[in-house]
């Protein structure tokens, strides 16, 4: 799972909110694919430490919103801090007035990339970055609409919404920002030997635990699982590229082997024949997958990782109880239309074949 970790201060929530949004819809995220530091079930008193380490640690990008509200905030000075322990994953988001020099007397100055969100040109730059960590693919033209609307309606009034007469941060102020900085580092990594120390002593502990505890942590930290939602995103990308009857006919392939999909039912069959056309589907017996056809090919490489997977875990307990805790009621199989629907987020016609 592509993880995002937001760092901002608790007054930006709004802004941050209006970020995650954008990307989270712009790169077909899920909200579990992101840490947003003001949520509401979060708190600073509670797991704070552990929790920034787990999401720093694993973030496969670090996104500080930087605004005047985040400079004075000792919290997120905190976090910023924190970020080197993934240092190649972090791209400051520094929102104007503001400008580079915002972090010009911070231990980045030299060797973080930051973007200044002044133009849509800007937020550009931003998704390149995302793409370029293979967070995922984003339509241009679609991302640049959504892009200046934030940019009209939420950062540049944000912006002018700043006091003019703010106090600037002098040379004495960093000063004492970069000591402050330091301090907390130290904090950290001694909590950090802590917490090290915890966990080796884990394995002796986890004897004395109540059952479902452990088989609670088990499941929070399988691979399996998590290759099995890699696999699914990878499904999800290609499915949502196909037309509703091109799904059908693999749905299927998968449900009743090498019988073919048919239905007299169905009012529109000249779509069928679009698809023939194409070179995606064959009539033999029913319509089946043209499997020389590139995208057919690799759409059905990425349904039969999901199934293999499936197959591997079948007598797993634990892959199951997992899938049935974040999928209620739903069958696990790719046999099962339901499963295409809630798992994949696709659509198959519902009728008889």
């Amino acid at each position: 799972m592509k993880k995002i970790f937001i760092s901002h201060s608790t007054k930006d929530a709004d802004l941050a909110t209006s970020f995650l949004d954008l990307l989270q819809n712009q790169f077909s995220l899920k909200r579990e694919n992101f840490f947003l530091t003001s949520d509401e079930e979060f708190s600073a008193g509670q797991n704070w430490i552990e929790a920034i380490k787990d999401w720093m640690k694993d973030a496969d990008i670090i996104l500080p919103i930087i605004t005047p509200n985040y400079l004075d905030s000792k919290f997120c000075l905190c976090e910023l801090g924190a970020a080197w322990i993934n240092e190649q994953s972090l791209l400051p988001v520094i929102i104007p007035n503001l400008d580079h020099r915002a972090l010009e007397d911070t231990p980045y100055r030299s060797v973080i990339q930051s973007i200044t969100l002044n133009s849509t040109k800007d937020f550009l730059r931003l998704a390149e970055s995302m793409r370029e960590k293979e967070i995922g693919k984003f339509n241009s033209v679609s991302f640049t609409t959504r892009a200046n609307k934030l940019l009209e309606h939420v950062v540049l009034p944000y912006s002018k919404s700043l006091d003019d007469d703010r106090e600037r941060i002098t040379v004495e102020m960093m000063d004492g920002l970069k000591e402050t900085l330091r301090e907390y580092q130290e904090a950290y990594q001694e909590v950090n030997d802590e917490l090290d120390r915890l966990r080796r002593e884990n394995t002796s502990l986890r004897t004395l635990k109540d059952a479902e505890e452990v088989t609670a942590f088990d499941l929070e930290n399988m691979d399996e699982w998590d290759k099995f939602l890699s696999a699914v995103e990878k499904v999800n990308l290609g499915l949502r590229q196909l037309s509703i009857e091109l799904v059908t006919v693999l749905y299927y392939q998968f449900k009743n082997g090498t019988e073919g999909f048919y239905s007299n039912e169905y009012h529109n069959q000249n779509k069928f024949q679009d698809l023939e056309s194409q070179g995606l589907i064959k009539w033999d017996d029913g319509w089946v997958p043209d499997y020389d056809h590139p995208k057919i090919n690799r759409v059905t490489e990425s349904l039969n990782e999901v199934s293999k997977l499936i197959d591997d875990n079948s007598l797993n307990d634990q892959f199951e109880m997992k899938f049935e805790s974040e999928f209620q009621d739903i069958r696990l199989g790719l046999a099962y239309s339901p499963f295409w629907e809630e798992v994949f987020g696709t659509n198959i016609l519902n009728l008889s074949s």
